[in-house]
């Protein structure tokens, strides 16, 4: 019967043809198309680096700080394995990739979407072709790569050189990491400037004229540019919350207030769907 939607759409079939068909279509259409696939590689890969998105360029900067081409990768025993389509994660192409290495490094923005993937696909494999596979932590549970923020290439820099030099006494690894350590040690030396600026409304903007509440009036403020006028004291917009969820944080104040009405911040977005 195929494997779109269609009406009428019972909710049993429709998760009946997810799990059973769809999925295994979508992987199927991953691995016929190589989304996922190995950009570096070598015959006996020791260490095994994926990643994906903004990440896999931070691994590519990484490797040229550490001096490390593709011929020294093969040397070496590093392989590369970019993941075009982060869930699900195409098991096969995944297992190939990685079976037989002593160690995977999972390397991946914010919180960990391939990593447990990846460990789920090789849980079951023998133990000599299962590789230590970390990302947000290391082998020993020690933090590895943070959550929060922005990961950057001169972090990725120290853990592949740490785990090359662990099985490779390479001169050139050794000596571009110790300039990378000194390089963020001399960045975080440096003070923030002083001068601060906040962003603003372009001129002409609509949201600068509709943020503006009465007097004796409050906001609370959503996702978009109008999020702005939080930044604005004059404005009295407080709060904000995820897309398409704006004015529910009124929800959850009106029972403990007096204040019989507020004015809510939507985005056309939000307008639209609602």
């Amino acid at each position: 019967g195929g494997l779109h939607i269609r009406w009428p759409d019972p909710w049993l079939e429709q998760e009946e043809r997810l799990h059973d068909w769809k999925m295994p279509a979508v992987a199927a259409f991953a691995r016929a198309n190589a989304i996922d696939r190995v950009v570096i590689d070598s015959p006996k890969p020791r260490l095994v680096i994926v990643t994906t998105g903004k990440s896999y360029l931070d691994v590519r900067q990484a490797l040229d700080d550490l001096g490390i081409d593709a011929e020294l990768a093969r040397d070496l025993g590093i392989r590369v394995y970019k993941v075009g389509m982060p869930w699900p994660l195409e098991r096969e192409g995944a297992r190939e990739a990685c079976a037989g290495a002593e160690r995977v490094l999972v390397v991946e923005e914010k919180r960990s979407l391939i990593e447990w993937q990846l460990k789920d696909i090789l849980y079951d494999l023998a133990g000599d072709r299962r590789p230590v596979v970390e990302g947000k932590e290391d082998a020993d549970g020690r933090k590895l790569f943070r959550i929060n923020g922005e990961l950057h290439a001169n972090e990725v820099a120290l853990a592949i050189a740490d785990r090359v030099l662990a099985f490779a006494d390479v001169e050139r690894v050794k000596a571009r990491r110790a300039l990378i350590q000194q390089r963020i040690e001399a960045g975080a030396e440096k003070k923030p400037s002083e001068f601060q600026r906040t962003p603003y409304f372009c001129s002409g903007c609509p949201h600068n004229t509709s943020t503006r509440v009465p007097e004796g009036s409050r906001a609370v403020a959503g996702i978009g540019c109008h999020f702005m006028a939080a930044w604005m004291p004059e404005r009295k917009t407080e709060t904000f919350t995820q897309m398409g969820g704006e004015g529910t944080s009124w929800i959850g104040q009106a029972p403990f207030t007096e204040t019989p009405h507020v004015f809510a911040n939507l985005g056309d977005g939000t307008y639209n769907h609602s």
